[in-house]
């Protein structure tokens, strides 16, 4: 198993899946069968018994040649048999049984394997890494722990990428169980070792929420999304300090961009839907767009109406005259293009594009 980073924090794993043999209907059919039986006579009871292993047996051999992950697991199997003192493939069978979601299996053929080789790094790893996902937070990171002391002394690229991984999970763990001070310091001695883990920024910014330093997360953040721009929960997080801060107009841009990344996030539609609706906002705009001394509030309006509603043709129309109007080519020609999409045939979006388009080519030439 490589080295894994698990998103707990953001979503919790969910509990392995039901084993193949495991069948509701099947279950209750067989209680209905068991229940008739209680009058029949006994050899009818065996016999149903009988068919009624067999069955099972059946279903469950035809499920482990049906799948991919249980026929990894009995070749491993037969390995681990005919070398049980094998410490490596007892961690190969721990990560093909875990890949089945046979987690506390897993667990097992680890334990075979640090008693085999106490100081083996990988099983260590994969173990801590079992434990999160099965929400042992106590027992994960002794072991993260353990993984962190064993690789100390080295500065092997794959040991460092075993360390930082090590570091972000210990964070991770102090995060949930909000120990925000020891939180900050795994989570940057991890950006010690990698630099560009924007997972780890991220992390970081909602410690430093947790601690209340509102501008360093905000730092975080930037961050960030500098090394990964469509990160959703970075997003989704900045729009949160946006909107703390008052700033509805950025925490709306964040929020769609949350949205557009993960579409089925409830957290991000709830946020965005608590700004309000898209005909109240564009109202806004359409009204402070014709006083001269509201044009700011009239793009402001919009951009909220845009972020709430982005296939609005007029939205986006409004927004690029406005943007006209203030000199802003730029701007004017990305949301006259938007429009532009969105009715590709629409004369007046073209027209007011191509002006738009020239008055910006006529700006970056002198």
């Amino acid at each position: 198993m490589d080295p894994v980073r698990t998103g707990e924090v953001a979503s919790p794993s969910s509990a392995p899946a039901l084993s193949p043999d495991h069948d509701p209907a099947r279950s209750a059919k067989i209680d209905t069968w068991l229940s008739v039986g209680v009058w029949t006579v006994g050899v009818s009871l065996v016999l149903l018994a009988a068919f009624f292993a067999w069955s099972v047996y059946a279903q469950g051999q035809s499920a482990r040649l049906s799948s991919p992950a249980l026929q990894v697991v009995d070749a491993l199997q037969k390995q681990v048999n005919a070398s049980p003192k094998d410490a490596t493939l007892h961690s190969r069978l721990a990560e093909a049984l875990a890949a089945a979601g046979m987690l506390d299996e897993a667990k097992g053929e680890l334990a075979s394997a640090l008693r085999l080789d106490p100081n083996y790094i990988g099983a260590f790893e994969n173990l801590a890494t079992i434990e999160l996902i099965q929400k042992d937070y106590k027992d994960s990171a002794l072991h993260w722990q353990r993984v962190i002391d064993l690789t100390g002394a080295s500065d092997m690229p794959e040991v460092n990428q075993r360390r930082e991984v090590a570091f972000f999970n210990m964070g991770q763990i102090a995060l949930i169980q909000k120990d925000y001070v020891a939180a900050a310091g795994y989570f940057n001695a991890a950006i010690r070792i990698k630099k560009d883990a924007s997972d780890t920024y991220l992390r970081l910014a909602q410690t430093y929420i947790g601690l209340d330093q509102k501008d360093s997360a905000m730092e975080q953040l930037n961050i960030a999304l500098a090394f990964d721009p469509r990160f959703p929960e970075a997003h989704f997080e900045r729009g949160r300090l946006y909107l703390a801060a008052g700033d509805k107009v950025s925490a709306a841009w964040d929020f769609r961009a949350a949205l557009d990344g993960a579409p089925d996030n409830p957290e991000a539609q709830a946020a965005l839907d608590s700004l309000g609706a898209f005909e109240t906002w564009y109202g806004q705009a359409v009204a402070a767009s014709t006083a001269s001394d509201e044009a700011s509030a009239a793009v402001d309006a919009v951009r909220i109406a845009r972020s709430i509603r982005p296939d609005s043709f007029d939205a986006a129309m409004l927004n690029g005259q406005l943007l006209e109007r203030a000199g802003d080519s730029a701007g004017a020609v990305d949301a006259y293009t938007v429009a532009a999409k969105i009715k590709p045939g629409d004369q007046t979006a073209a027209a007011a594009l191509k002006r738009a388009q020239a008055a910006a080519d006529k700006k970056a030439a002198k």
